[in-house]
């Protein structure tokens, strides 16, 4: 992968979705993955904002009414959702979920696509990301050598802190786009989202080079440093493989391609992971594929 002004130029691109992980369908009588994601806490209204993202950020959520929050972030009844209706929380504790949409730039604005879109050359693409806790997030990208390349935490993203916020939305790649050139082919993209930080991911990311880094004691450790540099070497496949083993089972996993007439639609994928525990972890695999 190689960078150009505004620009990330790939032998492939983002498309089609395959999920590699062990995905279980929610039950009949059971919260959706979608419904499951929102019922940690307060979340926009309106989930289909298109807007544009301000530069170094993700695009800003819609306002819209939610109940007054714990001091945790999760709400203390439940949560209103787009349309009506809303989820009580469970009493075992908040499952913690990602969201991603893919994005195609048409004329001057990014547009939401389907997960299932098969991108070609000169397309500009991005994907927006989202957490419903909050947590630490890492995303890597593989490239044509076969290396994983960090895409987050970037230094241009709250100085290259990977803490992220609840229901805060983050456009990746931080400040570019993928473009897709007249290579053909399939490029993976992994989304790690966890309550605590990834030890693993941690000493790669954050590699002390003459300056001390002190690593947060919780996720709630609101005294956290931020880091003095990110990492640019390559992760490990071997790391990612066994992360991927560790963290992809016994996910829900749910595809939302809406595309009833009418202004609000809602291109999505949500992946959730029902536990509740505090050492919950979300793995998602994208397949970028450029025909």
């Amino acid at each position: 992968m190689s960078f150009s002004k505004f620009l990330i130029p790939l032998s492939a691109a983002v498309a089609s979705v395959a999920v590699a992980q062990t995905a279980q369908p929610a039950p009949k009588s059971q919260l959706t993955p979608r419904e499951l994601f929102y019922s940690a806490g307060p979340a926009p209204v309106d989930v289909h904002s298109q807007k544009a993202p301000p530069k170094d950020q993700g695009p800003k959520g819609s306002k819209g009414r939610t109940p007054k929050g714990n001091p945790d972030g999760t709400a203390p009844g439940g949560v209103e959702l787009p349309g009506g209706g809303q989820i009580i929380k469970a009493s075992a504790g908040p499952p913690i979920g990602v969201t991603y949409t893919l994005q195609r730039k048409v004329g001057d604005d990014m547009v939401d696509v389907s997960p299932d879109s098969v991108f070609h050359k000169d397309d500009r693409i991005a994907f927006v990301v989202q957490t419903n806790y909050p947590g630490y997030l890492y995303i890597g990208n593989k490239g044509p050598a076969g290396a994983w390349t960090p895409l987050f935490p970037s230094s241009k993203i709250e100085n290259g802190d990977n803490r992220v916020a609840a229901f805060h939305k983050y456009a990746m790649p931080p400040g570019y786009r993928f473009y897709f050139d007249e290579k053909t082919g399939v490029e993976d993209v992994f989304i790690l989202f966890s309550r605590e930080p990834v030890p693993d991911f941690e000493k790669l990311l954050y590699a002390d080079q003459g300056a001390s880094k002190t690593a947060p004691k919780s996720s709630d450790d609101k005294s956290r440093p931020k880091p003095i540099n990110v990492a640019t070497a390559d992760l490990p496949a071997s790391m990612v493989d066994r992360l991927r083993s560790a963290y992809s089972r016994d996910l829900l996993i749910e595809k939302i391609d809406d595309d009833k007439p009418g202004e609000r639609k809602e291109k999505a994928v949500y992946i959730v992971n029902p536990t509740g525990n505090s050492d919950s972890h979300v793995w998602a695999d994208i397949r970028l594929v450029h025909k």
